[in-house]
């Protein structure tokens, strides 16, 4: 284990920072590769001098295949999140799903990477018939009209290909889908951050006056939130064993 070296695309994220740190305290070898397109910088700022930065867009070729060379694991993670991005962007978020997964495993292989960890997402499932979700639920596309569904389309796409090519090429290949991870410097675009903002501007503009927030569906629905230290945590078990 302690020989390995890891490459994290979208190392610079939410989820990949915390992966990063988390993977140095275990004392690995990192490389990261991120194009900084969510202005993410401040989140590796304390690392640079402990991490093999890349920085450069996953859509790249020529990039991607630097960033694998002499490389063990692959953790990726690079993609376009947040709810605003999936209907104001979908050619955006598709783009960076099919060519990003399409050149990580063109490049994992040509560089003889063993293992292959992809980070996929609950929107893979939309709106399954129960929960806990296990994962003999479909995967599915509800409406292909549907701008949202960018996201969870290029989800399912990445998964196919990890795998079918994950079969033949890799000695490990894992998927692992994080359901609404949250914590400290995460985006502003979702569910808790946003959340609070609403709070937070309506609160300024009322004075004394009681906070009023538009509930969305009946008011009964729940949703299943963890924690990025514990999801951490839970994705290091899933690397370990």
């Amino acid at each position: 284990m302690k020989n390995k070296k890891i490459l994290v695309t979208g190392g610079a994220g939410f989820m990949g920072s915390s992966l990063v740190r988390k993977l140095l305290k275990m004392n690995l070898e990192v490389r990261v590769l991120d194009n900084h397109q969510r202005e993410n910088r401040f989140r590796l700022n304390d690392l640079h001098s402990k991490i093999d930065f890349i920085e450069g867009d996953i859509r790249d070729e020529q990039i991607v295949e630097k960033a694998c060379k002499q490389i063990d694991t692959v953790f990726h993670l690079a993609y376009l999140n947040g709810t605003e991005f999936f209907y104001t962007k979908p050619e955006i978020v598709l783009d960076i799903a099919v060519k990003g997964i399409t050149n990580i495993i063109n490049s994992s292989i040509k560089n003889n990477v063993s293992e292959f960890f992809l980070a996929s997402s609950s929107e893979v499932y939309q709106t399954p018939d129960h929960t806990p979700t296990t994962e003999q639920v479909a995967l599915i596309i509800p409406d292909i009209f549907n701008p949202r569904y960018s996201y969870g389309g290029g989800k399912i796409l990445s998964e196919l290909m990890t795998i079918n090519f994950g079969k033949k090429f890799f000695e490990k290949s894992i998927i692992f889908r994080p359901h609404n991870v949250y914590g400290a410097n995460m985006g502003w675009e979702h569910v808790i951050p946003s959340f609070i903002n609403k709070i937070l501007k309506n609160t300024l503009n009322n004075d004394n006056s009681e906070i009023e927030l538009k509930i969305q569906g009946k008011g009964n629905e729940t949703r299943a939130f963890i924690y990025i230290d514990d999801f951490i945590n839970g994705l290091m078990k899933v690397f370990e064993k």
